[in-house]
Order: structure tokens, then sequence, then C-alpha cells
């Protein structure tokens, strides 16, 4: 029995369109390249299970496709359907040999990688004859062309081998189709002969950087009489079907691509509305604390402008900075350090002693005192240093970092409320016990301003 050559194979116009529309298909997808690692996981396990299914089930494999996904993904062997599982779970052994292996192989042509393969089809079916050229003559029921004779096989397979190697210019999905054919027509083995031959077309295929050729099983009739008209010598259907079924594969990564592209930009855009409106809140929340912080700074003001007036012995002075613009309030609340964070300075003078007291911001830490809203939300406080040196040479300490008989500690908004934190008063009696320190909530600018400036001056300048 002499085999067709590849170039003796001759295609119709619709062959040659086909094939053309695969070769602008596939185009389409090496632009993509290199796609993402999670689409082509994605496609190479569904088409994983769509090739065992639908070899297997050309062959007479009664698996649907779920159980044949579920056998590959578990591994299990059914008792009752013991040779069907094993076909399952070998043709994915198979395939994933070819992937792993053949694919990176220097010489995937050879006669030992074809019956390397064939053993991996057939072990726990039919040991004896896996991964072993037929010795015997075999019959096709209802093929007008039946294989050859058993002693012309091994000729024929290395002759076949021969010329897939050499053939180097022809066109990959021809070249596949022939392949196919060829394994078909000479029927190397007594068993898997229909798996092999799609096995090794799709072998083909990868190696043309092209992707498999998935003949599902309601194309049964279709496939028999095309790879029949290729013994006839008309290869036109056979390799339609295939130029088909790689392209139906291509779409497939096509569609997986536009699915993730589509999938992006609606994330995209779903985060940037949602970063718009987390900004958009951000801002109102900064401005709605810079108001209130700004009707702190007033009443103080306002408090020593009246002292100042109303006395010839004490001023009062609030030296005002401008207020931290937003960038500045956020990265104070995350922790992170920002630049010029003074507030404004109240200066006291009474009979030549000077206090200065600095209101800078802060990152307000949460304590036992905090509820679960202000745990949860980062808050940027007001905190106090004091300055006895007229001439500022005398470092400025916090008010929380020493013993000094004034309880205020540092101030927050919350709800739109001032939080006034400071030492519990019945504490500050006893120095040697831990201070304590209280919320005061809900209360108003002008008692903040008042009662500070009061401490001072009764306290700190009596």
């Amino acid at each position: 029995m002499e085999l067709f050559l590849i170039d003796q194979i001759a295609l119709d116009e619709v062959t040659r369109a086909l094939l053309n529309d695969v070769d602008q298909t596939a185009r389409k997808v090496n632009e993509l390249r290199p796609l993402a690692p999670e689409i082509i996981e994605r496609v190479q396990r569904d088409l994983l299970g769509e090739r065992v299914y639908s070899s297997n089930a050309i062959e007479g494999n009664t698996f649907n496709l779920g159980e044949t996904i579920e056998t590959l993904r578990a591994g299990h062997i059914d008792a009752g359907r013991k040779r069907e599982a094993t076909e399952v779970i070998n043709l994915g052994k198979a395939i994933e040999h070819i992937q792993a292996n053949l694919l990176k192989s220097c010489e995937p042509y050879s006669v030992d990688s074809f019956l390397g393969l064939h053993r991996l089809l057939l072990q726990g079916i039919n040991d004896n004859w896996a991964g072993q050229i037929r010795t015997q003559q075999v019959l096709i029921r209802g093929a007008k062309h039946q294989p050859p004779d058993h002693k012309y096989v091994v000729g024929m397979i290395e002759q076949f081998f021969e010329r897939l190697t050499h053939t180097q210019d022809a066109n990959v999905i021809l070249l596949a189709t022939w392949a196919h054919w060829t394994i078909a027509r000479i029927h190397p083995f007594m068993d898997g002969n229909g798996r092999m031959a799609r096995l090794w077309q799709d072998l083909v295929l990868f190696r043309g950087r092209l992707t498999c050729a998935i003949i599902p099983p309601e194309t049964k009739t279709e496939y028999l009489e095309s790879l029949a008209a290729a013994d006839e010598g008309d290869f036109n259907p056979l390799a339609q079907l295939v130029t088909r079924r790689v392209a139906s594969t291509l779409d497939k990564f096509l569609s997986a691509q536009k699915e993730a592209d589509a999938m992006s930009q609606w994330a995209q855009a779903v985060i940037g509305e949602s970063s718009a409106r987390a900004a958009e809140k951000r801002k109102l929340a900064y401005i709605r604390w810079s108001r209130k912080m700004e009707e702190l700074r007033y009443e103080f003001e306002r408090c020593a402008s009246t002292v100042t007036h109303a006395s010839t012995e004490i001023e009062v002075q609030v030296v005002p900075y401008v207020i931290i613009d937003q960038g500045a309030w956020e990265n104070i609340r995350a922790g992170l350090s920002a630049p010029k964070t003074w507030f404004f300075k109240l200066n006291f003078r009474r009979e030549g002693r000077y206090l200065n007291y600095f209101f800078f911001f802060g990152k307000h830490y949460w304590s036992e005192l905090d509820s679960d809203r202000e745990r949860s939300e980062p808050r940027v406080c007001l905190l106090i240093s004091e300055q006895e040196d007229r001439e500022g040479k005398q470092d400025a300490r916090r008010l929380d970092q020493f013993s000094t008989p004034l309880s205020i500690r540092h101030i927050f908004v919350a709800d739109d409320k001032f939080v006034r934190v400071r030492i519990d008063p019945d504490q500050q009696k006893n120095v040697d016990e831990q201070q304590k320190e209280v919320y005061d909530r809900s209360v108003e600018a002008t008692t903040i301003a008042q009662e500070f400036i009061r401490d001072v001056l009764l306290l700190r300048m009596p």
C-alpha cells in the first residue's frame, strides 16, 4: 500500500478559504500574546476535558463530558466502568505528556516517542498491546480500504516519520490532516489507533504554533466519511473538518481574552467609581474637619483677645499658621509624616513671665475609651506642647509626655463634635499613681478655649 504524499494533495477553493480564515484568526490570537496565565490555564483546563471526552466518545466510550471532567479531576476509577474510566485517565495523561515533553523535544517525531505515547494510552487496559506495533492482520468493519498487512507496518511508520520530519514548508493544518489520516490508514496498533491519530494531529498543530482540533462525537459520521474520502485521495473534507475545529479552538482563546478584557474594564470602572466616591468622601470629611478646627482656633483667638483687653497685666496672643492641606491630613491619618503641622501658637505673658503653647496636628491613636467607630476610622488630633523660654531656646514639651497641672492632653473631632482628652483630676492629686485619661465628648469649642486659658493662668502662671 502506497501512502499519499503531502504534495500530492489537491485543495479546493473552500479548503483554501478556510485555511486563510484560520491564518487570520491565529494572527489575532498571536497579537494578544503573551496571553495572561489565568486565561491560558482556564482555556486549557476546559479543552482538556473536551479533548478527552470527544476523542473517547468517537471510539464508543459512554462517559459524558461532566463525568469525564470529574474523572480527570479526581483521578478516580469507577469499579463498575473501570475500562472507560481508565481510558479517560490515560488519554488525559497522554495529552499532558505531549504538552510537557514532546512539544519541548528537539526530535518529537520518532517511532520511540510514538510508541511511548501509545503505551500511556493503553496501560492498565491491555498491557500486552500497549506500545507495541501490531503483529497480526486487522479488519475495519464497513471500510472500503483495509489496513495494510502487519508485516509492512513498521516500515510504513518509519517512512511516515521520515516524511513528517523533513516536510518543513507545508501548511501546518494540511500537515496535521495528512498525519491524522496516515496513522488512521496504517492502523499500526491493535487498539487506540483513532485516539493516536488525533493526538498526533494535535502535536503537529501545536508544533506549528496553532492549537488542537477537537472533533466532537456529533460529527462522527462526517468524520468517518472524510477519512474514507481521503482514502480515495480527496483530503478536502478532512482538511476542512480539521480547519473548522482549529478555528473553533482559537475562538475560545479570543472569547476568553474578550471576557477578561470586559471583566477588567468593568473592574476598573467599578474601582474608578469607587475610588472617586471614596476620594469625594475623604474630601468632604477633610473640609468638615478643617471647618471644626478653624472654629476652635477662632474661639481661642476670641478668648485670648477678651482676656488681653480686660487686663493690664496679662497678655494672651494667638499666632495662626496655615492649616494642613488634605494630603498632609491623609498622611497623618495613615501614620505617615507630614511637614508644617503647626496650627497656631498661644503666647502668654504675665509680669515678665512667658509661656508658649504650640497646637499642632498628629495621629490620634485609639485607646479603650474610643468607640468601635472611632477605632475603625483613622483620625487627626490636635496636640499641645509647652515652652517656657521667651526666646524659644528651650525645647517645647508635649503636655501628654510630662507631669503638668494642666489636665488637657489633646483634642479630636468625632461625629462633627469635639472630644477633649484629659487626665482624670482625681488621679492628678497622687503623682505616684498612673494617670488615667478621660474623654469629654461633645465639648463646645468655646468651653475648650476658655478652660485651657483659665487653667494656664491659674495653674501655670498664678
